[in-house]
């Protein structure tokens, strides 16, 4: 039965718009967007698509990172009932070739740093070709050549109606990671979407007027249709960061007094291992998800110690959310999934008879509810196998028990067989990781030619290398029986992580098939004298040898900062060459998104700076990061260097007993509105420039001027 109402959602805030007046939707990149301002951006971008020629059912595909573009494009869309497809903006231009192959886009919105690839990955097929210029986040350089079209020169038309969409109209294209093969575009409905919101709002809600942090990728349903469109759509505001930081997450979840947010547990962890967090005021926050992977029982409690229970909850890109955890859960294993949503149904299937099992049992989870997919594009067998009267197989391995709470154990390509007998990798991992210090595990597979397969344990402590394989099993064998302990560990620096911070162990089971510890930035590679705490705080005030930087000619400074930027690389990634050349690309010396964070956290630590991860693939080079760094350093310490100078003239001043203390007064006074004179006066921008460059000594001879005119002053 189709509901006779509007499902739209640009309907919706076209209407929260109208009533609203100034609220804000979106804060993003230090601005604020009200409900008025994301509407009437989404109607003009909506009146540039289909005057470009968009009708109903065409697919408007979307590259770029987090962004009100994002979130624009997507009501764009919807306005005139095309179907958005966002894309991971970390895919390669092949890997964004085969999903324009399988979705046929009319048109491409695209951020100015993804015009490249876009180029690349679009060749000759005809569609299209808009950048999207202005957003706070992002910055462009230069117009490009056709068949590029600058979207805001066309910002300026009026734009049509919303059209309306019912349940069954096509809302987005979804694509799936594609780790076992070409990935299939998961279709989701506009019925789908409002589902989901009715399915989570009475366990984890969201109400009007609530405030919503979102650091997760929006290409990601979890973050984008449960968490963002569901505030948007009940009149709350989203707090848009473009990337994941830690610190700047913990920050915003104070400042914002934010009360509902979502995050995979790794995110999570890493907030809690801020220095800020016991003392954080986090009496806002009211609803706090995490799914992706199993939340460690260590990291749920240190969350409880805080008042704020970490709801686990469990969906896929085909179904949305479809089990959450209460936060009311006295009776429930805080390591559960949850109990199914209100409007959903979960049973457990013999993978291999197909048959229902019993409590306790393990098998297949399969899924029924109205937020699931009505299958993959233009894709009947994967559908066909995937979906079956009504109900979605996950290709989750979990059982239920007798009270109907769901825990997963694995994936059914991720389970192990030993010798014949199965082990679920994410059981052992669930055992493992609460070995005193350790951060982080990951279990695989790996060939045995005696058991057909053997367990290894990536494994990444706080401290050190982390524990040893006797260690490990003589940890875990009071739990798990014998062929399931490891037979083989492996130190990690970093385990490799996928956007949305899973475990990426298809990468993991490849690196050991071949040998290739480099994927691991192994600890072993690290001397425990060149050990640092990547979690310590930046220094409170600037290293001496900063300070003396301005002192110095350009090419010293540049090479002073270059070693220090090569040896925050090399501490960082591993894997990176011994020997790096300011030629050197950022993405060509193995630069990931989650060891840019790492990386900028180092940074910070050195040059006492707050760059945010985002930062530094802003360059191309080593090179060029580091003259930036040089530039920033040098405009910075000039004035501290006269400030210093200034507060020991000062000193001198007060303790000499023949000067008139009215006189002592007197050159305080002058002396302190003269700096300021110098550094603020907008009438004098030349000077204000060069303070940024000037030496001492340049700097004290403009001091000698401007005090100079004072001693014309009667006193």
């Amino acid at each position: 039965m189709v509901l006779p109402v509007d499902l739209s959602p640009a309907t919706r805030v076209d209407t929260l718009a109208r009533y609203l007046g100034r609220r804000v939707a979106v804060i993003y990149e230090g601005g604020t967007y009200s409900y008025p301002v994301l509407a009437g951006y989404a109607r003009r971008l909506a009146a540039v698509l289909a005057e470009g020629g968009v009708r109903p059912g065409d697919r408007v595909l979307y590259l770029g990172g987090n962004s009100v573009t994002f979130l624009t494009t997507f009501l764009a869309a919807v306005w005139l009932k095309a179907v958005f497809v966002p894309v991971n903006s970390r895919l390669t231009a092949p890997e964004i070739g085969t999903i324009l192959d399988d979705c046929a886009p009319h048109t491409l919105v695209v951020e100015p740093g993804h015009r490249g690839i876009a180029e690349a990955a679009a060749g000759s097929r005809d569609a299209r070709m808009l950048l999207v210029p202005g957003d706070p986040g992002v910055h462009v350089a230069e117009i490009p050549p056709a068949p590029w079209e600058l979207l805001s020169d066309s910002l300026d038309s009026i734009g049509p109606e919303p059209l309306p969409c019912d349940q069954d109209t096509p809302a987005m294209l979804a694509y799936t990671s594609g780790t076992t093969g070409r990935p299939k575009g998961v279709e989701l409905t506009h019925g789908n979407l409002w589902w989901n919101g009715a399915n989570m709002d009475p366990v984890a809600p969201v109400l009007p007027g609530d405030i919503t942090l979102v650091v997760a990728p929006l290409f990601h349903t979890a973050p984008f249709g449960c968490f963002t469109l569901r505030t948007l759509m009940r009149a709350g505001t989203v707090v848009l960061r473009r990337e994941f930081e830690a610190a700047r997450m913990l920050a915003d979840l104070v400042t914002y007094r934010v009360s509902t947010v979502f995050a995979v547990p790794a995110m999570f962890a890493a907030v809690a291992a801020e220095a800020g967090f016991p003392d954080a005021d986090l009496t806002a926050l009211r609803t706090a998800v995490t799914a992706g992977a199993p939340a460690p029982a260590p990291l749920i409690d240190e969350y409880l110690l805080r008042g704020i229970a970490l709801q686990q909850a469990y969906g896929l890109t085909e179904t949305l959310f479809v089990s959450c955890l209460p936060v009311e859960h006295p009776d429930a294993d805080t390591s559960s999934a949850g109990l199914a949503l209100p409007y959903s149904d979960i049973r457990i299937v013999d993978p291999i008879g197909g048959t229902q099992v019993e409590h306790g049992e393990r098998g297949e989870v399969w899924v029924r509810a109205p937020t699931t997919s009505p299958g993959y594009r233009e894709n009947p067998e994967a559908t066909a196998a995937a979906f079956i009267d009504g109900w979605f197989r996950t290709g989750d391995i979990g059982y239920l028990d007798r009270r109907g709470y769901l825990y997963l154990v694995d994936r059914l390509k991720d389970m192990i067989i030993v010798g014949g007998d199965n082990v679920y990798s994410a059981e052992v991992e669930q055992v493992l990781a609460r070995y005193p210090g350790m951060t982080d595990v990951a279990v695989v597979g790996a060939p045995d030619p005696h058991e057909g397969e053997c367990v290894v344990a990536v494994v990444r402590g706080r401290e050190g290398p982390g524990p040893s394989l006797g260690q490990l099993r003589r940890f875990a064998e009071g739990d798990l029986a014998r062929y399931k302990l490891p037979t083989r560990v492996v130190h990690a620096e970093q385990i490799p992580r996928n956007a949305m911070g899973k475990i990426d162990k298809v990468a993991i089971r490849a690196a050991l098939i071949a040998g290739d510890d480099s994927v691991f930035a192994r600890t072993e590679a690290e001397s425990p004298a060149a050990a640092v705490d990547s979690t310590a705080p930046p220094a409170s005030s600037t290293p001496i040898w900063l300070r003396t930087l301005g002192s110095l000619s350009p090419d010293e400074q540049f090479r002073i900062v270059f070693d220090a930027v090569s040896e925050a690389v090399g501490w960082t990634i591993r894997a990176a060459p011994r020997t790096i050349d300011p030629g050197d690309r950022l993405q060509d010396i193995g630069l990931s998104s989650l060891a840019a964070v790492e990386l900028a956290r180092r940074l910070n630590a050195t040059f006492t700076l707050d760059l945010p991860s985002t930062a530094l693939f802003d360059h191309q080079t080593v090179g060029e990061l580091a003259d930036d760094l040089r530039e920033r350093m040098v405009s910075r310490t000039a004035r501290p260097t006269v400030l210093e100078r200034l507060a020991e003239f000062e000193q001198e001043l007060a303790n000499s007993p023949t000067v008139d203390p009215s006189v002592r007064a007197e050159l305080r006074t002058r002396l302190r509105t003269s700096l300021h004179r110098l550094t603020t006066a907008a009438a004098d921008a030349p000077r204000a420039t060069d303070l940024a460059t000037a030496t001492d000594s340049a700097l004290f001879a403009l001091l000698d001027t401007e005090l100079g005119k004072g001693q014309d002053h009667d006193r």
